[in-house]
């Protein structure tokens, strides 16, 4: 090699290297001053941890602003954050945390590879993890790399199965609920109220998150904390309950269906009761039985408690989930202060208008019955109000016509939803024959629509195929006839099925038949009848206070309606129904030596048949209001399957009385069993 060469390619090299000296060093350069702020925040990233920090929802309170009914607990939570797992093996992660959190490997893998998840925030495993758990998993970090240990909220519910129906439960916010409120900062994972007062007054309850940034080293362990912003709590709720008579009712129902369980009424499983101040609409106790332990919402919802909860016809016809204040049911005899309202009001009747009940009356080419065999005599209408006389409202029902029956059912609001801040109120059935057609009509005309179709189809080929002009006509004539034939059926159906018929207003007027109301129903009709004619629109909810104590919203009455009954007749329906607690009514035996005034009207509503499939059961309705003179309070209540309102949901109302009205119950005498 000569020394030109040599030369040449030293040189040559020499370049190279210092192009890619030159390279480098501007790359370097680039990286130094240009983009610092981007692998400065990729380090910062890698280091420091956002972190929520959950804020405490609010507390739910009884009136006296002291019982703590529903609040949240301090737990602790295990999360996966795959910062720190990124170079793991998510198996042997999984695998390592199953046994100490006595859950299922897979369940923990699917959590983690959810598609749906933010990888950037911890996957939440199981919350509510006992300490011995804890410290457990801080024992083994070494295996648990990307495992973190949090503290947050959990609603509890103090008094367990107490007014489950009223308070609700919290649960993950789901999907539907995410979107629907999407721009109110919500985020997967959070809280959300699902049912009752957690749910109509979520906005008030939740709170405002808060957050932290916190230094992590590179296990993800937190070294100290850069910057806070913190949580502000939710606003409590005061309610108008009054938790000793919210005690009352629920121990009550639970004491009056055992007893009648153990008699003759072992399906006397399931009832209800509201009490109103009649002056306001405040609900002052709502107690639905069967309840539940709403705290079970906090975990994994087991067969058997689905089951409990939602029920089934075979598996359990009694489901614990449904509030049966809020529910539809026959009135039986309660109805009757209806039909005397719209007798009166419409002047076919007066209030010393008598009539003779033999025990039964024949009506339309039927046989009405009394409830009580022999008949009550001559009655006129305070005594049939008193004794509950079914073949007088048999007749004033008549008198009256279904038109009036239904425009006064309306006029007390029942049939409608009261407007109490709970979800899912029913609004119950009003009879009517602008319902019957509506409903039965429609599908009526379908079916026969189909016969005459058949007929002419089927006669279309036959004509067709006639062999002479006389068998065209013999064959027309023989098909107008079927349709005419069929038509005629059409209409004897039509009768029945399709238009009102007298049968009907006579059972609709004893609260029988097709009616179906609820309990907060009932009894915001007898508030309305105690205090002049005013329907006030019952409500749970006293005020919202913020966590200083501020008042942030109150809550007032709210007159929904006028009833437009004259004075006169609202009199007469009070005296009919205090008569009903005096000697001879049917809830004397209840009310006997009880020392305050009380207006009641007791009611046995029949269903068909009872859960075990035997006819003629009937649930047991009572409403009242007291005292007599100056009314404060009125009372529904209900108990299923239970035979006579006087003998079942009577003795709940008569303890929700004695607590209210501060009565020492063991001077009172237990009193005899009453009727209808």
């Amino acid at each position: 090699m000569t020394d030109k060469l040599l030369v040449k390619k030293i040189k040559v090299f020499i370049a190279f290297v210092t192009i890619i000296f030159v390279i480098l060093i501007s790359r370097i350069a680039y990286v130094q001053l240009v983009e610092t702020e981007r692998f400065t925040t990729l380090s910062e990233q890698n280091r420091i941890r956002p972190v929520t920090i959950p804020a405490k929802r609010g507390e739910i309170l009884d009136s006296t602003g002291k019982v703590i009914l529903a609040k949240d607990r301090p737990v602790y939570s295990v999360s996966v954050s795959w910062l720190g797992i990124q170079d793991q093996n998510l198996d042997e992660v999984a695998s390592s945390l199953a046994p100490i959190l006595r859950i299922d490997e897979k369940e923990i893998l699917e959590k983690i590879k959810d598609p749906g998840i933010r990888k950037f925030e911890p996957i939440k495993i199981a919350k509510d993890v006992p300490l011995e758990v804890v410290t457990k998993i801080e024992e083994n970090r070494a295996e648990l790399p990307g495992v973190e240990i949090a503290v947050e909220p959990m609603r509890e519910y103090v008094y367990e199965d107490f007014m489950p129906h009223i308070l609700g439960y919290v649960r993950e916010i789901t999907e539907r609920q995410l979107e629907n409120h999407k721009d109110e900062g919500y985020s997967m994972g959070d809280r959300y109220g699902q049912a009752g007062l957690e749910n109509m007054y979520e906005k008030f309850l939740r709170g405002q998150d808060g957050n932290l940034l916190v230094e992590v080293d590179k296990s993800q362990h937190p070294v100290r904390e850069l910057a806070k912003e913190q949580s502000v709590p939710g606003n409590n709720l005061i309610l108008n309950i009054d938790y000793r008579l919210q005690k009352v009712a629920e121990e009550s129902l639970d004491r009056v269906m055992t007893s009648l369980q153990q008699g003759k009424f072992p399906n006397a499983k399931a009832g209800a009761v509201v009490m109103l101040d009649v002056n306001s609409g405040k609900v002052l106790a709502m107690a639905s039985k069967p309840g539940f332990d709403p705290n079970i919402f906090n975990g994994k919802i087991t067969s058997e408690q689905s089951q409990e909860l939602f029920g089934g016809k075979e598996t359990n016809p009694f489901p614990a989930f449904n509030n049966r204040a809020m529910m539809a049911y026959p009135p039986g005899s309660t109805f009757k202060m209806i039909t005397a309202s719209a007798v009166l009001e419409s002047g076919k009747a007066t209030i010393k208008d008598t009539y003779f009940d033999p025990g039964s009356v024949y009506l339309y080419g039927r046989s009405y019955g009394c409830w009580k065999p022999g008949g009550h005599g001559t009655v006129d209408m305070i005594k049939a109000i008193q004794t509950s006389c079914n073949v007088y409202f048999y007749q004033m029902g008549l008198r009256a016509g279904v038109d009036s029956l239904v425009k006064y059912v309306r006029e007390f609001g029942l049939g409608q939803k009261t407007g109490i801040d709970l979800p899912n109120e029913a609004s119950g059935l009003i009879p009517s024959p602008e319902w019957k057609r509506d409903l039965n009509e429609p599908s009526l005309k379908k079916k026969y629509e189909k016969a005459y179709q058949e007929i002419e189809d089927e006669y279309a080929d036959k004509i067709q195929n006639a062999g002479s002009e006389s068998e065209k006509k013999r064959l027309l004539k023989q098909k107008e006839t079927e349709l005419k034939w069929k038509k005629r059926e059409y209409e004897n159906e039509a009768y029945w099925l399709v238009q009102w018929r007298e049968y009907e207003t006579i059972i609709m007027s004893i609260g029988q038949g097709y009616n179906l109301y609820t309990p907060i129903q009932l009894a915001n009709y007898v508030a309305a009848i105690a205090n002049g004619g005013i329907r006030y629109q019952p409500y749970l909810v006293d005020c919202v206070v913020d966590y200083e104590g501020n008042i942030v919203k109150k809550y007032d009455k709210k007159v929904i309606d006028k009833v437009d009954v004259t004075p006169e007749t609202l009199a007469v329906v009070r005296r009919g129904m205090r008569a009903v607690t005096e000697p001879g009514g049917t809830a004397y035996g209840i009310f006997r030596g009880f020392p305050v005034e009380v207006a009641a009207k007791t009611g046995s509503a029949q269903t068909g048949k009872d859960k075990n499939g035997n006819d003629k059961a009937t649930h047991g309705l009572f409403v009242a209001y007291a005292p007599y003179d100056k009314p404060e309070v009125a009372v529904a209540g209900i108990v299923e399957y239970a035979g006579h309102g006087g003998s079942s949901a009577g003795y709940v109302a008569r303890d929700l009385l004695a607590e209210y009205f501060k009565i020492d119950k063991t001077a009172v005498p237990e009193g005899g069993v009453s009727e209808e």
